[in-house]
């Protein structure tokens, strides 16, 4: 008898165990069934997953005679809903978000012959002088308007250095306060050794200033004007368009848990240039230009990928082209389609979100251009890695929003070049943007299959995480049907020029000395650095296929080479044509120099300055 209680006791536990599984099992896939369905009617996400719907109903149906009926739980849907979309809770927050990216006012600013007048009126004022140092403690030497100032304050400038035992290391700064003075605030920066000043880089000068500032308490800053007092010798525009880099930080994306102060940057009531010299209005019109395009492509690489779409990408383009005079077209899946891209739409087809085509035009004023030239700018608003998934902290997955920072600075360099209107020269700036993801959709992208370019070229992808090249093979023929003389391509292309080149230096490689030279000297004077890399044409051996004209990548080593020679397959030979991998200087994970931690909008200004030469 008590081996027969045994036994049912036993299978009574049993019973209960599996009740209690099944209990579970209904609960969550009810809850993940009812938070997905709502996310799609809400248009917050995609079609989710028919095996999820499938799987539950047939739970349920399995389940129905020992559990019961399932009761939807809405108050869970509303916390899923919530958890599963962050920032972006409905598609009216992301439409507003987007519309937000690169949208910052600078301060009102105007000239000023000297300090004197500039000190005057009774709106409280701040002043910012820069000094360099001698010795081997780099002792502040205050020459020119900065004595000027010190007078204005009856010494206590070179006072208060003194007892500060301020050392004038580059980028280095001290704030002095004199409620009682005709300067309320002064923002003392550090320029470096007195004897060196050919080496200074004024924009670091000017956004240390920047910086400082934005220490100060937010009511004080806003209540004030801003004296910025170049320093006879210096390089104006590079100073203030530092500066006005400086004053900027992506901030949109702050929520609730925000305070509201925190949300905004306290700008100054208006911004004096002094000691700026002739045509200082010009140079500062030059430094605001760039400067927006600059902080247009940082914000677009801080966006996540849920808020910066291929069709927010494309909205941008179409504002920024209504906003400046640019035009704009948008080519859509279907258009690409007809056009043959299918290199392209390979990699597009990885992703339920459709791809775009972005094609913005400069033209110059009254006349033929004398220069055609293409900007090509790769467009991966998120880079899965597709079925070569990326894995591993060297990969990166959480921070493959930022793999259109091509993208972002010619979009950047469009806004700046519009604003500049350069004479004698017609730009194309184009971007082939999607998504890279795993995905079973019909003629979405495997390992091995063999696509077809624009051009008929055919291309085994042996690596799906190789894609950006294919998406630039399509933009770059594109380009060249719009009869340009010179192309640069720009793309966040491979970690290999990553390893080779560090996270400051972007990688170039070209075609033609000659456009090689011009980006060099581009880039010297924008203050952003690149480095020639060869092209070895007896690297390619490794990319040749058995079954198609090539394959998408080589060997392990020279990976940065390999796809740039990829990409010139695609360019015709009586073409001039660069390639610039960005994939090191885009993103900073902290705070230095010119930039806050985030996306940096590298190579808007060098593209610009190209594009004026």
């Amino acid at each position: 008898s008590s081996k027969v209680l045994h036994i049912q006791i036993v299978r009574h536990a049993r019973f209960f165990i599996v009740y209690l599984v099944a209990l579970c099992l209904r609960g969550l896939l009810s809850m993940a069934r009812v938070a997905c369905l709502s996310a799609v009617r809400a248009g917050l996400c995609r079609q989710p997953p028919l095996v999820l719907v499938a799987s539950a109903a047939t739970t349920r149906r399995s389940l129905a005679t020992l559990v019961g009926p399932p009761v939807a739980p809405q108050r869970t849907q509303r916390r899923q809903h919530k958890r599963c979309f962050g920032v972006a809770a409905t598609p009216a927050a992301v439409a507003d978000q987007s519309k937000a990216l690169g949208q910052f006012e600078f301060p009102p600013t105007s000239t000023c012959s000297s300090l004197k007048d500039a000190l005057e009126g009774e709106t409280p004022a701040i002043s910012v002088v820069f000094v360099a140092g001698e010795g081997e403690a780099l002792k502040p030497k205050l020459e020119g308007v900065a004595t000027d100032l010190d007078e204005a304050l009856n010494g206590k400038l070179s006072q208060f250095l003194d007892a500060e035992e301020f050392e004038a290391k580059a980028a280095s700064s001290k704030v002095m306060f004199d409620p009682s003075g005709v300067s309320n605030r002064s923002i003392i920066v550090g320029l470096g050794d007195l004897s060196k000043l050919s080496e200074i880089d004024w924009r670091v000068a000017g956004a240390t200033a920047s910086k400082a500032l934005l220490t100060l308490p937010a009511t004080s800053v806003k209540a004030s004007k801003v004296n910025l007092v170049c320093p006879d010798g210096a390089k104006s525009r590079d100073l203030l368009e530092g500066f006005y880099l400086g004053l900027h930080t992506t901030k949109q994306f702050k929520g609730k848990q925000t305070r509201d102060k925190l949300k905004t940057v306290p700008l100054p009531a208006s911004l004096k240039l002094v000691n700026f010299g002739e045509g200082s209005e010009s140079v500062a019109s030059v430094a605001q230009s760039v400067a927006r395009g600059v902080i247009l492509a940082r914000d677009m690489v801080n966006a996540p990928a849920n808020v910066l779409t291929p069709a927010t990408m494309a909205s941008i383009a179409q504002a920024l082209a209504s906003e400046t005079g640019l035009e704009a077209t948008i080519l859509e899946k279907e258009q690409c389609e007809e056009m043959g891209m299918g290199s392209f739409l390979a990699v597009a087809r990885c992703s339920d979100v459709p791809p775009r085509l972005i094609h913005l035009v400069y033209r110059p004023e009254g006349g033929e251009a004398k220069r055609k030239v293409g900007i090509v700018g790769k467009g991966l608003t998120y880079d899965a890695g597709g079925y070569n998934l990326k894995l591993g902290a060297a990969a990166m997955v959480e921070k493959m929003k930022f793999d259109m920072g091509g993208a972002a600075a010619t979009l950047g360099a469009a806004r700046a070049v519009a604003a500049l209107k350069p004479a004698d020269v017609e730009v194309h700036f184009i971007i082939a943007t999607c998504e890279n993801m795993v995905s079973g959709n019909v003629g979405a992208l495997h390992p091995g299959d063999i696509i077809t370019a624009m051009d008929g070229t055919t291309i085994e992808v042996n690596n799906t995480d190789a894609e950006g090249r294919l998406t630039l093979a399509d933009a770059l023929l594109y380009c060249q049907q719009q009869k340009v003389e010179e192309i640069v391509d720009i793309a966040t292309l491979t970690g290999a020029c990553m390893i080779a080149l560090g996270d400051e230096i972007s990688g170039l490689w070209s075609n033609s000395d000659e456009l090689a030279t011009l980006l060099q000297e581009s880039s010297k004077t924008a203050g952003e650095k690149v480095w020639r890399m060869p092209l070895e044409a007896s690297y390619f051996e490794g990319m040749k296929s058995d079954l198609a004209d090539m394959k998408n990548t080589g060997p392990s080593f020279g990976g940065a080479i390999t796809a740039a020679l990829f990409l010139q397959k695609f360019v015709q030979k009586d073409v001039k044509w660069a390639h610039l991998d960005i994939a090191g200087p885009v993103w900073s994970d902290k705070a230095k120099s010119l930039h806050n931690g985030g996306g940096t909008g590298c190579m808007v200004r060098t593209l610009t300055e190209f594009v004026r030469r």
